[in-house]
């Protein structure tokens, strides 16, 4: 699936490679199709709870978090690097991140990221974000 950004046209595939070479995250799945729109990517991303536990420990004691506590740091950590996506991706480009899971099994947060140029409407960001998010539960 091709996008445009101002006058560049990429590639869904090469997203995924610019997300891969530039970030700690991994790439489970393509999901630029279940979008239904010509005009966004989407993925779906995971993280490595082990790679989260280095950046807290930076800042606080995480034996002291409770699992709640714990939870809702990899989420926000998740999202605040999910958000840094963007400098790597075309001019003209933006963003809509959520993590979601806890992958116990993986030991990672799983996240959703939809990519679109600028022209795409922040609720329409939002609604992308929310179908993903029921396709992959």
């Amino acid at each position: 699936m091709y996008i445009v950004f101002g006058n560049k046209i990429i590639d869904s595939k090469e997203i995924e490679d610019i997300i891969r070479e530039n970030t700690d995250f991994n790439i489970l799945k393509d999901m630029s199709k279940g979008t239904k729109r010509e005009d966004m990517a989407a993925f779906n991303l995971s993280i490595s709870v082990d790679y989260l536990n280095s950046l807290i420990s930076e800042t606080c004691n995480i034996d002291e978090l409770t699992e709640d506590e714990l939870f809702e740091e990899y989420l926000a950590l998740s999202e605040e690097l999910g958000v840094d996506i963007e400098e790597y991706l075309p001019e003209y480009s933006k963003i809509k991140f959520k993590a979601y899971k806890w992958d116990l099994s993986e030991n990672a947060i799983n996240c959703i990221v939809a990519i679109g140029n600028m022209e795409v409407r922040e609720n329409k960001m939002l609604d992308i974000i929310r179908r993903l998010e029921s396709q992959v539960e």
